[in-house]
Protein backbone atom coordinates (compact mmCIF):
# COMPACT_ATOMS: atom_id res chain seq x y z
CA UNK A 1 0.00 0.00 0.00
CA UNK A 2 1.39 3.26 -1.08
CA UNK A 3 0.80 6.38 0.97
CA UNK A 4 0.92 9.64 -0.89
CA UNK A 5 2.00 12.70 0.97
CA UNK A 6 0.80 16.03 -0.42
CA UNK A 7 2.47 19.39 0.34
CA UNK A 8 -0.02 21.84 1.82
CA UNK A 9 0.27 25.59 2.65
CA UNK A 10 -1.72 27.78 5.02
CA UNK A 11 -4.16 29.86 3.02
CA UNK A 12 -3.38 33.61 3.08
CA UNK A 13 0.04 33.36 4.70
CA UNK A 14 1.76 35.26 1.82
CA UNK A 15 -0.79 38.02 1.93
CA UNK A 16 -0.31 38.40 5.64
CA UNK A 17 3.41 38.86 5.28
CA UNK A 18 2.96 41.45 2.54
CA UNK A 19 0.39 43.34 4.61
CA UNK A 20 2.70 43.35 7.61
CA UNK A 21 5.55 44.66 5.48
CA UNK A 22 3.37 47.42 4.06
CA UNK A 23 2.10 48.33 7.51
CA UNK A 24 5.64 48.60 8.86
CA UNK A 25 6.74 50.78 5.96
CA UNK A 26 3.73 53.05 6.38
CA UNK A 27 4.31 53.34 10.11
CA UNK A 28 7.97 54.28 9.56
CA UNK A 29 7.08 56.90 6.97
CA UNK A 30 4.43 58.37 9.24
CA UNK A 31 6.88 58.57 12.14
CA UNK A 32 9.48 60.28 9.96
CA UNK A 33 6.94 62.80 8.66
CA UNK A 34 5.76 63.52 12.20
CA UNK A 35 9.30 64.10 13.40
CA UNK A 36 10.02 66.41 10.47
CA UNK A 37 6.84 68.36 11.11
CA UNK A 38 7.63 68.79 14.77
CA UNK A 39 11.12 70.00 13.92
CA UNK A 40 9.99 72.63 11.41
CA UNK A 41 6.68 73.76 12.90
CA UNK A 42 8.10 75.98 15.68
CA UNK A 43 10.31 77.86 13.26
CA UNK A 44 7.43 78.46 10.86
CA UNK A 45 4.92 79.61 13.50
CA UNK A 46 7.23 81.54 15.86
CA UNK A 47 6.52 85.29 16.27
CA UNK A 48 9.03 88.09 16.68
CA UNK A 49 10.39 88.57 20.20
CA UNK A 50 12.21 91.28 22.15
CA UNK A 51 15.96 90.63 22.08
CA UNK A 52 17.25 93.52 24.22
CA UNK A 53 16.26 96.80 25.83
CA UNK A 54 17.81 99.89 27.39
CA UNK A 55 17.29 99.97 30.31
CA UNK A 56 17.13 96.23 30.87
CA UNK A 57 14.35 94.53 32.78
CA UNK A 58 15.10 94.76 36.51
CA UNK A 59 17.77 97.48 36.22
CA UNK A 60 18.36 99.71 39.26
CA UNK A 61 19.51 103.05 37.85
CA UNK A 62 21.50 105.83 39.50
CA UNK A 63 21.12 107.97 36.36
CA UNK A 64 17.71 108.70 34.89
CA UNK A 65 17.31 107.45 31.29
CA UNK A 66 16.71 110.01 28.58
CA UNK A 67 15.41 107.44 26.09
CA UNK A 68 13.91 103.95 26.03
CA UNK A 69 15.34 101.62 23.37
CA UNK A 70 13.89 98.26 22.28
CA UNK A 71 15.40 95.76 19.79
CA UNK A 72 13.32 92.92 18.32
CA UNK A 73 14.19 89.79 16.35
CA UNK A 74 12.82 91.20 13.06
CA UNK A 75 11.77 94.50 11.52
CA UNK A 76 8.88 96.23 13.24
CA UNK A 77 5.67 96.62 11.24
CA UNK A 78 3.70 99.83 10.69
CA UNK A 79 0.69 101.02 12.63
CA UNK A 80 -0.42 100.64 16.23
CA UNK A 81 3.06 100.85 17.81
CA UNK A 82 3.17 102.41 21.27
CA UNK A 83 5.56 102.79 24.23
CA UNK A 84 4.60 104.19 27.65
CA UNK A 85 6.88 104.94 30.63
CA UNK A 86 4.68 104.77 33.73
CA UNK A 87 6.11 106.19 36.96
CA UNK A 88 5.33 105.52 40.63
CA UNK A 89 2.38 107.92 40.42
CA UNK A 90 0.98 106.11 37.38
CA UNK A 91 1.56 108.96 34.93
CA UNK A 92 3.19 108.44 31.54
CA UNK A 93 6.63 110.06 31.19
CA UNK A 94 7.26 109.16 27.53
CA UNK A 95 8.08 112.19 25.39
CA UNK A 96 7.67 112.70 21.65
CA UNK A 97 6.99 110.16 18.94
CA UNK A 98 8.38 106.65 18.56
CA UNK A 99 11.32 106.32 16.17
CA UNK A 100 11.35 103.04 14.22
CA UNK A 101 14.49 101.85 12.41
CA UNK A 102 14.19 98.25 11.24
CA UNK A 103 14.00 96.06 14.37
CA UNK A 104 14.80 99.01 16.70
CA UNK A 105 12.29 101.26 18.45
CA UNK A 106 13.14 104.33 20.52
CA UNK A 107 11.21 107.01 22.43
CA UNK A 108 12.30 109.97 24.59
CA UNK A 109 11.70 110.25 28.33
CA UNK A 110 10.74 113.37 30.28
CA UNK A 111 12.98 114.37 33.22
CA UNK A 112 12.15 111.90 36.00
CA UNK A 113 11.87 113.68 39.35
CA UNK A 114 10.49 110.87 41.50
CA UNK A 115 12.41 107.88 42.82
CA UNK A 116 10.82 104.46 42.73
CA UNK A 117 9.67 101.78 40.30
CA UNK A 118 8.96 102.49 36.62
CA UNK A 119 7.30 100.28 34.04
CA UNK A 120 7.89 100.44 30.29
CA UNK A 121 4.80 99.06 28.54
CA UNK A 122 5.15 98.45 24.83
CA UNK A 123 2.87 97.32 22.02
CA UNK A 124 4.57 96.55 18.70
CA UNK A 125 3.42 95.10 15.40
CA UNK A 126 5.81 92.31 14.35
CA UNK A 127 6.93 91.58 10.80
CA UNK A 128 4.16 88.97 10.35
CA UNK A 129 1.46 91.32 11.64
CA UNK A 130 1.27 89.72 15.08
CA UNK A 131 1.00 92.20 17.98
CA UNK A 132 3.72 91.94 20.65
CA UNK A 133 2.78 93.29 24.09
CA UNK A 134 4.86 93.12 27.26
CA UNK A 135 6.46 95.23 30.00
CA UNK A 136 9.95 96.06 31.29
CA UNK A 137 10.55 97.19 34.88
CA UNK A 138 13.33 99.37 36.24
CA UNK A 139 13.85 101.45 39.37
CA UNK A 140 15.28 104.93 39.88
CA UNK A 141 17.36 105.88 42.93
CA UNK A 142 17.15 109.07 45.03
CA UNK A 143 20.58 110.05 43.69
CA UNK A 144 19.31 109.96 40.12
CA UNK A 145 16.32 112.11 41.04
CA UNK A 146 18.55 114.67 42.77
CA UNK A 147 20.74 114.93 39.68
CA UNK A 148 17.67 115.44 37.50
CA UNK A 149 16.34 118.20 39.75
CA UNK A 150 19.71 120.00 39.85
CA UNK A 151 19.93 119.84 36.08
CA UNK A 152 16.41 121.21 35.69
CA UNK A 153 17.14 124.09 38.11
CA UNK A 154 20.38 124.93 36.30
CA UNK A 155 18.59 124.98 32.97
CA UNK A 156 15.92 127.27 34.44
CA UNK A 157 18.54 129.67 35.83
CA UNK A 158 20.32 129.80 32.48
CA UNK A 159 17.06 130.55 30.71
CA UNK A 160 16.20 133.33 33.18
CA UNK A 161 19.68 134.84 32.79
CA UNK A 162 19.41 134.81 29.02
CA UNK A 163 15.99 136.47 29.20
CA UNK A 164 17.29 139.14 31.60
CA UNK A 165 20.26 139.81 29.32
CA UNK A 166 18.00 140.20 26.32
CA UNK A 167 15.74 142.57 28.26
CA UNK A 168 18.74 144.66 29.39
CA UNK A 169 20.03 144.91 25.83
CA UNK A 170 16.62 146.08 24.70
CA UNK A 171 16.53 148.78 27.40
CA UNK A 172 20.01 150.01 26.42
CA UNK A 173 19.00 150.20 22.79
CA UNK A 174 15.84 152.12 23.67
CA UNK A 175 17.85 154.53 25.85
CA UNK A 176 20.31 155.11 23.02
CA UNK A 177 17.49 155.94 20.63
CA UNK A 178 16.12 158.62 22.98
CA UNK A 179 18.62 161.35 22.02
CA UNK A 180 17.82 164.96 23.16
CA UNK A 181 15.84 166.92 20.62
CA UNK A 182 17.68 169.77 18.89
CA UNK A 183 16.61 173.26 20.02
CA UNK A 184 14.81 175.21 17.35
CA UNK A 185 16.40 178.56 16.36
CA UNK A 186 14.63 181.66 17.72
CA UNK A 187 11.77 182.79 15.52
CA UNK A 188 11.86 186.19 13.79
CA UNK A 189 8.15 186.26 13.09
CA UNK A 190 6.53 189.11 15.12
CA UNK A 191 3.33 187.17 15.43
CA UNK A 192 5.22 184.22 16.90
CA UNK A 193 7.22 186.48 19.22
CA UNK A 194 4.52 188.85 20.50
CA UNK A 195 1.28 187.17 19.66
CA UNK A 196 -1.45 188.39 17.25
CA UNK A 197 -2.14 191.69 19.11
CA UNK A 198 1.51 192.59 19.41
CA UNK A 199 2.03 191.89 15.72
CA UNK A 200 -0.84 194.25 14.80
CA UNK A 201 0.54 197.04 16.96
CA UNK A 202 3.98 196.69 15.42
CA UNK A 203 2.45 196.81 11.93
CA UNK A 204 0.55 200.01 12.71
CA UNK A 205 3.65 201.59 14.21
CA UNK A 206 5.70 200.80 11.11
CA UNK A 207 3.00 202.25 8.86
CA UNK A 208 2.83 205.44 10.96
CA UNK A 209 6.63 205.78 10.79
CA UNK A 210 6.52 205.53 6.99
CA UNK A 211 3.82 208.23 6.82
CA UNK A 212 5.82 210.57 9.09
CA UNK A 213 8.94 210.14 6.98
CA UNK A 214 7.00 210.97 3.81
CA UNK A 215 5.51 214.12 5.39
CA UNK A 216 8.92 215.29 6.58
CA UNK A 217 10.43 214.80 3.19
CA UNK A 218 7.71 216.90 1.64
CA UNK A 219 8.08 219.73 4.20
CA UNK A 220 11.86 220.05 4.04
CA UNK A 221 13.10 223.68 3.58
CA UNK A 222 13.91 224.50 -0.02
CA UNK A 223 11.19 222.40 -1.54
CA UNK A 224 9.17 224.30 -4.13
CA UNK A 225 5.45 224.55 -3.89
Amino acid sequence: MTTLFSRTTTPGSGRTRRAAALTGAFTGALAAATALGLATAPAASAHDVLLSSTPKNGDELDTAPETIELTFSADIGDGGNAIAVNGPDGSDHASGDITIDGPDAEIGVEPLTEAGDYTVAYRMVSSDGHVIEDTIDFSLSEEAVADQQEGAEASGDDAEGAAAGAEGSGDDAAAGDESPAEEAPPSTDPVSMFGPVGGAIIGIALLALVVILILRMRNRPGDKD
